[in-house]
């Protein structure tokens, strides 16, 4: 149902920045009207705007988000204070295992990549800040639900779950159970949930009783082994340890997400 003080035209433009920035090869206006309902003659206008303001821009047919974007995206991230105190310790969980570290956040029911720290490896996981993906997939997800009622959890997933691979969790009672072992572990263990030849291991961060964003370490599944995971796991609690007493050593004001 949609709240009528929403203002549609906003909504409408905001819908097609969101489209895009799902799709960073670029669309053609045709698959932009085809993916966000708009009619062409609607749309060409606003994208135009949006071109020439440098939100969005194009090239041989294909729009991608502009220097604009860029700009909103890199001063949100400024914004966030905690940063600064988890990026050492994100690099040291990388020198220490040798396998990619990313921090996220919830945002409805995705999670929303923040930051990562990338190992050398000859074979290593492609991502990239910005990037969502349905939180009841992966296990940063899993950790960040972990703060919330089983209630609050099916709010989030009214229109069901996204499967990514053969293994992804698309009932959500499975996923309530799942989040209950993660609450009473302390931590979030997914083997192909979100790609299929890919395992992650992930832990919340917490600000007081609040989880503030989780850290997790990912790793193609070849490179798995029972002894490195739960190597992996203890390191993830120790530096998290650590993060914590420094970020609730800041004042409450000073700390934003």
């Amino acid at each position: 149902m949609k709240d009528s003080k929403l203002h549609n035209p906003t909504l409408r433009v905001l819908n097609i920045l969101e489209t895009v920035c799902a799709n960073n090869k670029g669309l053609t206006l045709t698959a932009i009207s085809n993916q966000t309902g708009i009619a062409k003659g609607t749309l060409y206008p606003i994208v135009m705007t949006l071109i020439h303001e440098r939100y969005l821009q194009i090239h041989d047919s294909a729009i991608t988000i502009g220097q604009q974007c860029f700009k909103l995206g890199n001063a949100y991230e400024h914004s966030l204070n905690y940063l600064s105190i988890i990026r050492p310790y994100m690099q040291e969980i990388v020198n220490r295992c040798d396998e990619i570290c990313q921090l996220g956040i919830l945002d409805g029911p995705d999670v929303l990549y923040i930051e990562k720290k990338e190992p050398d490896q000859a074979i290593r996981i492609t991502s990239y800040v910005g990037k969502a993906l349905a939180a009841s997939a992966t296990a940063l997800g899993k950790v960040l639900l972990s703060g919330l009622s089983d209630e609050m959890i099916r709010e989030l997933y009214t229109h069901g779950l996204t499967r990514y691979t053969e293994k992804t969790t698309v009932d959500i009672e499975t996923l309530l159970e799942q989040v209950k072992i993660v609450k009473a572990k302390g931590y979030a263990h997914e083997i192909g949930e979100s790609h299929i030849e890919v395992e992650c291991l992930a832990v919340p961060i917490r600000q007081g009783p609040d989880i503030l964003a989780a850290l997790s370490v990912s790793l193609p599944i070849f490179r798995s082994t029972p002894e490195k995971i739960q190597s992996i796991v203890s390191l993830l609690k120790q530096q998290v340890h650590l993060i914590e007493h420094e970020i609730n050593q800041m004042p409450s004001k000073q700390i934003s997400i």
